[in-house]
């Protein structure tokens, strides 16, 4: 943490304690005193004052432990502190400081935006710290392009997703947050391969566990009902699948969904020929 000049600060010794304690990492009782300063007319309108906020509620953040998942207010107050005291100092003093705090917010918003992936019932909250994180490079940052970032943390969603859909009896729940994220990334790059492939396996999916449900015991009007759902989601899923095997035609899961589809499909002609052709990739 920045020095700061006693000369400048000789009669400001709260301000001097936060200073002290920040760099014996008692962040906590730096913050106390803290906020107290930046209230005090006397040093309100200092930007150091606003600076050592910013870096006593960061730093505090960081010792946390699992804690530190119901305490992001911590960071967006860091945030805001840093902002203010860069727009109070006008010799920029402390500017690089600052935007060091900012992108240290915003890296700690994408840590946990990530571990957050893992956790199933904590989709939602992970796309917000995510959209933080955004948000706050953009401030020191306004031309960064997010495209590559986009496609790396949506392509994990679905993709982890999808997976739990699989693993989880088809869970719907799963299913639609993969769509969502996975269509996210078409949006972005629709000759993606890896969105395309997910998404094309999570429609064949859904239809046919629809198809399933025709070996139980279920009425004529029933049986025709999901037999028309089951074609629609085959339906779904066949452009994915032929954006694949237009991009990688040796792509044997596509081969392999292709064939499916078709057959599911009632196209037996369309599903041979993909059959021979997946044959004739694992001959080579």
């Amino acid at each position: 943490i920045m020095l700061i000049s006693c000369k400048q600060f000789a009669q400001q010794n709260d301000l001097f304690e936060a200073q002290r304690l920040c760099h014996e990492k008692k962040f906590d009782q730096s913050i106390v005193i803290i906020d107290k300063v930046i209230v005090n007319p006397e040093t309100s309108g200092d930007h150091s004052a606003w600076y050592i906020r910013s870096y006593a509620y960061l730093h505090y953040f960081k010792q946390l432990g699992l804690e530190k998942y119901s305490r992001t207010d911590l960071i967006d107050t860091a945030v805001a502190s840093a902002v203010y005291s860069i727009k109070l100092d006008k010799a920029a003093e402390y500017k690089t400081n600052n935007e060091d705090l900012i992108k240290s917010s915003a890296a700690s918003f994408y840590k946990l935006c990530t571990t957050l992936l893992q956790d199933s019932l904590n989709s939602p909250r992970s796309e917000a710290y995510y959209l933080k994180y955004k948000k706050y490079t953009a401030l020191i940052n306004p031309e960064f392009d997010f495209k590559q970032k986009d496609l790396e943390y949506y392509n994990t969603t679905g993709s982890l997703f999808a997976d739990m859909y699989m693993k989880n009896n088809f869970n719907q729940k799963y299913g639609d947050i993969a769509k969502t994220a996975l269509l996210k990334v078409l949006e972005i790059d629709n000759k993606n391969i890896s969105a395309n492939i997910n998404l094309g396996i999570l429609y064949y999916n859904q239809g046919a566990t629809l198809m399933r449900m025709m070996d139980y015991d279920v009425d004529l009007a029933e049986l025709d009902v999901i037999q028309e759902n089951a074609k629609k989601l085959f339906k779904q899923s066949l452009p994915f699948m032929i954006k694949v095997y237009e991009l990688d035609p040796k792509a044997e899961k596509a081969l392999e969904s292709l064939q499916g589809i078709y057959s599911a499909l009632l196209d037996e002609e369309k599903a041979n020929e993909f059959k021979q052709k997946k044959e004739a990739l694992n001959k080579k």
